[in-house]
């Protein structure tokens, strides 16, 4: 956590409804959470409540927002929003897919959520399947 703080401008961090208090323990002052409602993964050998959201913590200088780059059809009347809810499916299909890949929907939700411009520099430090870096150069080129 200390790294993500010092090494980067903005930064947002997915981790689990169970793993968040541990993880906002080692987060520094003024990190912020938003909430992935992203529907329940069905498991019939589950004792506790189906989980069917996910946290991600985010920090940084999120004021900022590029007008000319505004796209109110990631928004909610024109606001950015702290909660998504988009029901992701597995992506059975792609051959690049690993647990915990996002939708390119959530990966645009988070550039929102940071104040990211296309002129900005994306680190992925769990790169899995590439698809936040796809998402990402399909956000500078649009």
């Amino acid at each position: 956590m200390a790294s993500l703080s010092t090494e980067y401008d903005a930064w947002a961090l997915s981790t689990s409804a169970i793993a968040l208090p541990a993880v906002l323990a080692l987060c520094p002052p003024g990190v912020r959470v938003a909430a992935w409602v992203r529907g329940e993964r069905p498991n019939k050998q589950a004792i506790w409540p189906q989980n069917a959201w996910e946290p991600v913590i985010y920090a940084g200088d999120v004021r900022r927002v590029a007008e000319d780059l505004y796209d109110a059809s990631s928004d909610v009347d024109g606001r950015r929003v702290d909660a998504l809810v988009h029901h992701s499916r597995p992506r059975i299909t792609d051959p690049k897919r690993v647990i915990g890949a996002k939708p390119a929907t959530f990966a645009r939700w988070i550039f929102d959520l940071l104040g990211a411009t296309p002129a900005d520099e994306l680190v992925d430090v769990f790169p899995g399947s590439g698809g936040i870096a796809r998402a990402w150069e399909f956000f500078r080129a649009s």
